[in-house]
């Protein structure tokens, strides 16, 4: 007799106990069984969350206050199971060097072992009797719901102290209308849908004192912010390891961030860090597509457990929507296509003066004094990436759709006109940056990659025109390609000649495109307030290593007579041959006036 109550319950308490520690599976087998289990003041295995994640900073400590898996047995087809977490806190610094070379072994260790697993799978096998039990299991396990209450993470580093909190976060399936419910598992075309919903996230920006508490607390850099984000999967289990399809959007609509003249130098060093900071050597064959969810059979689980990774138990969670045929769709592109995009419908970023001070009437309480400088509105902002591999395509987006600039407080100008520094007309349509994206609810084919590996194509598609018309003052867009065209006979002989590779990218190019249409400036006393408080701002910042990089620019470079005199004896031919493989950039400049009516 199929029992769901002997397959659901081992897989939802090995994944739980996996990362967490000291977990009893006898007594929360029992309550699982009666619909709903909890479990209280858990500590989770960083050593297992840094390997698996691969995150740029280490963890220090992880607790989950309460968590409670939900299963309804008797609605299981239509109500899907839940795993719901009450306050679960991190606290994070930066890897030291042995810490960074410690992980970097053990992600290429566990890159060995995710390539030796997949060299041992076997092609699916034809349904067989079992196959409508194996196939209700499945469509229970990728439609699980996780919501997390109250995420705290902490960040320590010197003098600063890093807070983020999210109030609310889900993570469920969807289907082609990207809203929650019960989807159905396809076994040949696997077409998957995932929301993240993040709501109330909160940053703030401290910095502590020699004893290492916070004096006074700072207005935080962003408040309640909430997040979207969509991701779609698309493979054929025949043709998966040829080609996939992968996009992921991420909506915002409004983004307040506020930083004061305190913060300013934390924002810096944070920027420069983050910016010195990367994960571990990582392969991109960690985000290979793997096969859809199968049930395993009770001698099979306990081997599949051993191998799984977060990234696969996480999509293995996700739903596959229903799709016919078992063939490829004339849309689709050959080669693993990856596509990300970023938008924000207001983004509103504030720059305040900020002093400490004494406040006599609180009992001579250490307060701060806000006094606004400048505020900068961006609307309809986008930023797109998109990446096929095999055939060196790379293709970058970006645009903005209105700015509005004008200074604040005392720098704040009487007359209208003045009062703004700079500013545009505001967009017709108020759509058009989140056109053809993830977030386009009138684009039929979401489900289909932007990458292309034809140039002329690309080209005919994203036109200048329309460019302009996703974001009409500014847009930018990078194309990086491999040209059909072919190699000169004299660069082909020195590239079969020649004993390196160094030749091996002959043929890449990169296109630039940059338009600006639109924009008004307003020159003003006004103006050169806010530059001169700006410009002390920016000398005042004083921390360590803004210049590491630039100390030794001064020291005298010593040239000897062989480098003096190496490219003497030239010729034009030499000269015409190496500008061959010297990139180049070709620019167009605009310029529209209008002429008064007579």
């Amino acid at each position: 007799m199929f029992k769901l109550e002997s397959y659901i319950t081992p897989i939802l308490l090995n994944y739980v106990a996996k990362y967490v520690k000291d977990l009893r599976d006898e007594d929360a087998q029992v309550s699982l069984w009666e619909g709903e289990v909890t479990f209280q003041n858990l500590d989770l295995r960083l050593d297992v969350l840094q390997e698996e994640l691969n995150l740029p900073i280490e963890l220090l400590s992880g607790h989950i206050h309460e968590l409670s898996i939900q299963v309804p047995w008797t609605k299981l087809m239509s109500e899907p199971v839940r795993i719901v977490i009450n306050t679960i806190e991190f606290v994070a610094k930066l890897p030291d060097e042995e810490s960074k070379k410690s992980r970097a072994t053990l992600f290429r260790d566990q890159r060995r072992k995710l390539k030796g697993s997949r060299a041992e799978l076997v092609e699916p096998a034809p349904p067989q009797a079992g196959a409508t039990n194996s196939n209700t299991v499945n469509k229970i396990i990728n439609n699980i719901n996780v919501q997390c209450h109250n995420i705290i993470l902490k960040y320590v580093e010197d003098d600063i102290v890093v807070s983020m909190n999210v109030q609310y976060l889900s993570f469920t399936p969807a289907n082609e209308k990207w809203q929650n419910g019960m989807v159905d598992v396809h076994p040949v075309n696997v077409c998957m849908r995932k929301l993240l919903q993040i709501s109330d996230l909160t940053i703030c920006l401290d910095q502590r004192n020699p004893a290492g508490r916070i004096d006074v607390c700072q207005e935080p850099v962003l408040y309640r912010c909430t997040l979207e984000c969509r991701v779609l999967r698309k493979h054929n289990i025949n043709t998966m390891s040829t080609t996939s399809t992968t996009r992921i959007g991420v909506l915002t609509k409004s983004l307040d961030i506020n930083v004061s003249s305190l913060q300013l130098p934390m924002v810096m060093r944070l920027i420069k860090m983050l910016l010195d900071l990367k994960p571990a050597d990582m392969d991109e064959d960690i985000f290979t597509i793997d096969e859809p969810t199968i049930a395993p059979s009770a001698s099979q689980h306990q081997n599949r457990e051993e191998r799984n990774t977060v990234f696969q138990w996480a999509w293995n969670l996700l739903p596959r929507l229903t799709d016919t045929g078992g063939s490829l769709d004339s849309g689709d592109v050959i080669g693993h296509a990856f596509d990300v995009g970023v938008y924000a419908e207001q983004l509103n970023f504030m720059l305040k003066n900020s002093e400490y001070f004494i406040d006599q009437a609180m009992g001579s309480i250490k307060r701060i004094k806000y006094t606004p400088i400048l505020r900068i509105s961006l609307g309809g902002i986008y930023y797109e990436r998109s990446q096929l591999k095999e055939v060196d395509w790379a293709n970058v987006r970006a645009g903005l759709s209105s700015i509005y600039m004008e200074p604040l407080g005392p720098y704040r100008s009487d007359d209208p006109i003045d009062r703004s520094l700079l500013n545009t007309k505001e967009y017709q349509n108020e759509r058009a940056y989140i056109d053809k994206s993830l977030f386009d609810e009138y684009y039929t084919f979401a489900d289909r990659a932007w990458c292309s590996n034809n140039y002329d194509d690309y080209f005919s598609r994203i036109t200048d025109e329309y460019m302009l018309f996703r974001s009409p003052v500014m847009a930018f867009d990078i194309v990086e390609y491999r040209s059909s065209r072919t190699m000169p006979k004299q660069a082909a002989e020195v590239a079969a000649s020649s004993v390196t590779n160094e030749l091996k990218d002959f043929g890449l190019r990169v296109k630039y495109r940059l338009l600006s249409a639109g924009i008004t400036f307003h020159f003003s006393q006004s103006f050169l307030q806010v530059k001169n408080v700006i410009s002390d701002l920016v000398c005042s910042l004083n921390y360590q290593g803004i210049h590491a990089d630039s100390n030794n620019d001064n020291e005298p470079t010593v040239v000897t007579t062989h480098q003096e005199y190496a490219n003497e004896f030239m010729t034009y031919k030499d000269f015409e041959y190496l500008i061959g493989f010297m990139p180049t950039c070709q620019s167009r400049k605009s310029i529209h006036a209008a002429l008064p009516a007579t």
